[in-house]
Formats: C-alpha cells, structure tokens, sequence
C-alpha cells in the first residue's frame, strides 16, 4: 500500500518553474484614481462598510 502512495507522490510532483504569463502595461487613469481613492479610505484607520454594491471601493477591469 504504501508504494501506491510513493509512486502518487513522484507523479503529482511539477516543475517550480510554472508562471502565468502577465502583460506589463501603465495603470489607467481610472485605476489610479480608485486606488488612490482606497488607499485613503483604508489609511484612515475606519472599518469597511459592508452594505455598499460591488465595486464601491475599487472599481477595476481585470
């Protein structure tokens, strides 16, 4: 039983060396301003409202 489980092991290992690919490219202006927007809302050491809609706080397309 237990080489069942030391062959799993060696199948189920990867290569550390996957990476999702990413694209480098400037923040737009939108994204900028919302994140400036909630890094003072979170630096002013207030709770998170959490009755507002999705999106109130950071408002960015992925």
């Amino acid at each position: 039983m237990s080489d069942v489980f030391s062959n799993v092991s060696q199948v189920a290992k990867r290569p550390s060396v996957y990476q999702s690919e990413s694209i480098q490219q400037k923040p737009s202006t939108e994204e900028r301003d919302g994140l400036t927007r909630l890094n003072q809302i979170l630096g002013s050491d207030q709770p998170l409202r959490d009755n507002v809609p999705r999106g109130f706080y950071l408002n960015i397309k992925i």
